[in-house]
């Protein structure tokens, strides 16, 4: 074992049992946060009594990267199996954004141009919400999450901000009663690999495929805001549909590692981000009533789906659920009854 998972693994013990304050741990199926389950699974197996909840969870976005998705669906049902065999009462939790704030709902629906720097409206309504929801029901709450030093500068000047008295735990923004809990915030890079590679357990957390998958990524996506502000705008794992980056080189890199399925999804999420400019497509008018470039035509919508729909057939891979589909007619029908919503100047949809 090395040295620092014998400290993060004390320093797991130490701090659960300090407190009856329930543990919500953020998993993502990523390197970091499989490399701090571990270590708080094995962490756990040193433990011969459990007095709180402690739940683990995954933020099922809708548009998360297939295969990743897959990947954390099937290891939770052997998490699942593991724990029983070992008497760890962990929970395992799949979090989902309500409907209307679903990416394609927003996009296709409501007309919401696909996220930029500058209007950057998913991070919130996919992840942070449906964490929050989950969390906010307990009074007091501690988050582990994989957070590390060194990770990049953004990381370095997030942690100085928000760090206490104790190295592990981080300040929340907005909240005294929830605090962020990191025990591989001294970890390296190299420290997380090593983790996950000479692990015995839990064998669920598989290290090949983590390697696989995440072998170019730069970072995963938060499931819990760490300073006002922040988002998985730099990262380079998270939403398949991603438009905030520029251009997502981690599913190049993994189509060329052989994931040709994600072909059609990669082309679609390039053709998105050019198409939201496109202003024979964007209305007149805002929401508010004030002219400007505003939502998304419902011609553009339809074009939207259809190129989705597309994507999905060919690519064979589920894309978007029924109840999303009926939900964006039912949006569609609402704007044409509308009589406030204007697309083009002098013209009303009928």
């Amino acid at each position: 074992m090395i040295k620092g998972d014998t400290n993060a693994i004390e320093v797991i013990i130490q701090e659960y049992q300090k407190n009856d304050i329930p543990w919500f741990i953020g998993y993502s199926g990523g390197k970091d946060s499989s490399s701090m389950l571990s270590l708080v699974f094995r962490a756990f197996m040193k433990i011969n009594k459990f007095h709180k909840d402690v739940t683990v969870m995954y933020c099922d976005t809708g548009v998360e990267n297939p295969i990743v998705t897959d990947y954390v669906y099937e290891t939770f049902e052997k998490l699942k199996k593991e724990c029983l065999i070992h008497k760890i009462p962990l929970k395992f939790k799949i979090l989902k954004p309500k409907l209307n704030d679903r990416f394609f709902v927003k996009v296709i629906g409501r007309g919401y141009p696909t996220p930029t720097n500058i209007f950057r409206w998913c991070t919130d309504k996919l992840r942070i919400n449906p964490v929050k929801q989950l969390i906010e029901k307990d009074d007091k709450a501690i988050i582990l999450l994989g957070i590390r030093n060194t990770e990049s500068e953004q990381r370095d000047r997030t942690i100085e901000k928000h760090k206490t008295s104790n190295e592990y735990y981080l300040k929340q923004n907005g909240s005294s009663n929830k605090l962020i809990f990191s025990p591989i915030i001294n970890h390296t890079l190299e420290d997380v690999w090593l983790t996950l590679r000479y692990a015995d357990l839990p064998k669920s957390i598989d290290f090949a495929t983590i390697r696989d998958i995440y072998q170019d990524a730069e970072s995963e996506c938060p499931v819990y805001r760490e300073t006002k502000g922040s988002s998985c705008g730099n990262s380079r794992f998270g939403c398949w549909t991603c438009t905030v980056v520029r251009k997502d080189k981690s599913m190049g890199n993994l189509i060329e590692n052989g994931y040709s399925e994600l072909k059609e999804l990669y082309e679609f999420r390039n053709w998105i981000s050019e198409f939201r400019d496109n202003e024979k497509y964007r209305c007149d008018y805002r929401r508010n009533g004030i002219k400007g470039l505003g939502p998304i035509t419902l011609e553009g919508r339809e074009i939207i789906l259809m190129k989705l729909l597309t994507a999905e057939r060919i690519s064979g891979l589920n894309l978007i659920s029924d109840e999303e589909i009926k939900r964006i007619y039912e949006l569609w029908e609402i704007d044409k009854c509308n009589e406030k919503y204007v697309e083009k100047t002098s013209f009303k949809i009928n």
